[in-house]
């Protein structure tokens, strides 16, 4: 039952006292009545907010009213933002004018605002978040998109008074020039956000979905990282021998290529770690978000590695790290990898290897499985429920494998 007419307002008979029934629409809008007689608007948003008595006040008028309402509520005004704008507008427009301008104005000049600032809720998320980000980039990303792009424009206001339409106009221009930057800016203002909702500072998120910003991403050709033909593995080897680059950046780049560990796991290599017996290479498991190289799953890894690669790497100097520098103290750096390997292509890169030894697994018809499990993929479908099994033996042949094909036997 709704009640869309005055007329059928008037003849509306209310069976129990505060009964309340809809005016149709999606307004929010509902009429509650008595036995007295007595009627009145309300609007439902989490609670009921009295409009006025019925007939002082008229069903379209109501209707204006509600609809505007719904529409600040979804903006993140609140249930005491709208009940001081019904008590005191006669009309739509003096409504929002209240609601949105002199009430913010009023509480402003009182000094009533306790809401803490937008700044204050990102550093309280942040401090609980970064606990849990891999130190390094991943860890340092939300702090510079929070002070290059949102703080300067956000970071001071109170929370309870940032509006949709702020946070669009901040974020589009970003999404235009930079839409990765730009994504991860949304997800952190939700976040922000979502915290004020459950300490009930606001009732409404007022960010914008993604895919408000579609307009705004022009189609971008994906760019995949750098990567070798499989083919070109054993002269990439053979070049590095005519260069200048250290014996350890050499063989960190055989042991990438022979591998297929990240560079991050690689030049982090300890000997600690190895079994300089069974030629076993296990990766510790990660505890903590600090220590490098770890491998990007979190899980221990370990890997019997070809007899021939074992013995070039026992002739390297290093004492607790497999790689250390040539110049400074500790493991020789990723960069230093990477650079040797801009010379031979400018496109390359350390992670490169990883897709080369997929492509080159499928040539030589090494499974899937295998060689997702030689890479530490997580297998997915059918492969994640049925092959559990202990893959050892294949990944060390295929290590051996991968040896013999890059440096030819030697």
């Amino acid at each position: 039952m709704t009640l869309t007419t005055d007329l059928a307002i008037r003849k509306w008979k209310p069976a129990k006292d505060g009964e309340a029934i809809g005016t149709g629409g999606r307004t929010g809008l509902y009429v509650r009545g008595w036995t007295t007689g007595a009627k009145a608007f309300y609007f439902r948003a989490k609670t009921w907010i009295k409009l006025g008595d019925y007939p002082d006040v008229s069903l379209a008028t109501a209707r204006e009213l509600s609809t505007v309402a719904r529409r600040m509520a979804r903006e993140g005004f609140g249930v005491e933002a709208l009940r001081r704008g019904f008590s005191n507008a006669a009309t739509a427009t003096e409504l929002e004018a209240i609601v949105r301008g002199e009430m913010l104005a009023g509480l402003a000049a009182t000094g009533t605002t306790n809401a803490p600032t937008y700044d204050a809720l990102w550093r309280e998320w942040y401090e609980g978040r970064k606990a849990k980000l891999q130190e390094g980039p991943s860890r340092r990303r939300p702090e510079a998109i929070h002070l290059h792009h949102i703080k300067p424009v956000l970071g001071d206001r109170p929370i309870t008074e940032i509006r949709r339409r702020e946070i669009f106009d901040l974020l589009e221009p970003l999404f235009r020039d930079k839409p990765v930057t730009a994504s991860h800016a949304l997800g952190h203002i939700r976040a922000v956000f979502e915290r004020a909702a459950n300490k009930e500072l606001i009732e409404a998120d007022p960010t914008p979905r993604k895919s408000a910003f579609a307009d705004a991403v022009a189609r971008r050709e994906v760019k995949h990282h750098g990567t070798l033909e499989p083919e070109r593995m054993p002269e990439l080897w053979q070049w590095l021998a005519t260069t200048d680059a250290s014996d350890a950046a050499q063989l960190a780049i055989l042991t990438a290529m022979t591998t297929g560990h990240r560079i991050g796991v690689i030049v982090n290599a300890e000997w600690a770690h190895i079994d300089k017996t069974t030629g076993i290479w296990t990766v510790p498991a990660r505890t903590d978000r600090a220590t490098p190289g770890r491998m990007k799953s979190g899980r221990e890894y370990a890997l019997r590695l070809p007899e021939p690669l074992l013995d070039r790497l026992r002739s390297l100097p290093g004492d607790r790290y497999v790689f250390e520098s040539p110049t400074t103290s500790g493991p020789i750096s990723a960069n230093a990898i990477l650079k040797t390997l801009k010379r031979f292509d400018p496109d390359l890169t350390a992670h490169g290897f990883r897709n080369a030894i997929k492509g080159w697994c499928r040539s030589a018809n090494v499974p899937d499985h295998i060689a997702d499990a030689f890479c530490d993929h997580s297998l997915r479908g059918l492969d994640a429920a049925y092959r559990r099994g202990d893959t050892s033996t294949e990944r060390a042949a295929l290590a051996a494998r991968l040896y013999e094909f890059v440096t030819g036997a030697e």
